[in-house]
């Protein structure tokens, strides 16, 4: 807002805004593992906390469920943070939310492509109602791009970030590539579908229960040694 983009309100400044999560692992370009909650008051914060004066180490409290953190990447998040400085941030912001513009505009443009939404920050979001955009997807992921599948309704989203805005260019390149491949393939309906396709669409022809316990059985899969 303080360089003349069109952001609306999110913030505290909305009464209905309670919390505010950030991540200072994304945009923050600080280590994972220092993400930040913020509450409008002391009250709600408070509510967070958790406290046990019956166990038999002692009084014990806690303002997280994680419990403690690792000192040191609080102090890279810091030192992260103080050498971007706000100058910096506010430069890599305009690079990114130009580069989301012109983006999302070039989508938009595409036969066959439909934008969801206005963009007003980093994410441009897309589906199809001529083919089935996850295989966009998948085949955007064999050329090296790393899109985000989404449901209800399908479509997918790029998320732009300093290293997308410098290869801008090849990625409109590359999905209008991709979506005359796909709509050559008769949306998709002469090839057996795979990956992330097949995937999403075996999902949505079921409820969600047994989603759910087929979502616990993979992450089983990826707890297992």
């Amino acid at each position: 807002r303080r360089m003349g983009y069109d952001i609306p309100r999110f913030d505290f400044s909305l009464a209905g805004v309670t919390s505010i999560s950030c991540d200072t692992h994304k945009y923050g370009y600080a280590a994972k593992g220092t993400s930040v909650i913020l509450y409008r008051n002391k009250d709600l914060r408070r509510a967070q906390y958790f406290a046990y004066p019956e166990w038999t180490g002692g009084l014990y409290t806690t303002p997280t469920i994680a419990g403690s953190r690792p000192g040191a990447l609080l102090a890279c998040a810091w030192a992260s943070m103080m050498s971007m400085g706000e100058d910096g941030y506010m430069e890599r912001s305009k690079i990114i939310l130009d580069t989301t513009k012109s983006i999302a505009g070039q989508v938009a443009s595409i036969q066959g492509l439909r934008l969801l939404g206005e963009p007003k920050s980093m994410v441009v979001c897309f589906g199809s109602d001529d083919f089935n955009i996850y295989r966009v997807g998948d085949a955007m992921a064999h050329k090296g791009w790393s899109l985000n599948s989404l449901q209800r309704p399908p479509c997918i989203h790029l998320c732009v970030t300093i290293p997308v805005a410098k290869h801008a260019d090849k990625f409109v390149q590359d999905l209008n590539e991709v979506v005359q491949m796909v709509r050559a393939e008769n949306g998709g309906a002469e090839k057996k579908e795979g990956g992330t396709a097949a995937m999403y669409g075996k999902a949505g022809s079921l409820p969600a229960g047994p989603i759910s316990e087929l979502l616990k059985s993979y992450t089983d899969c990826m707890l297992t040694p």
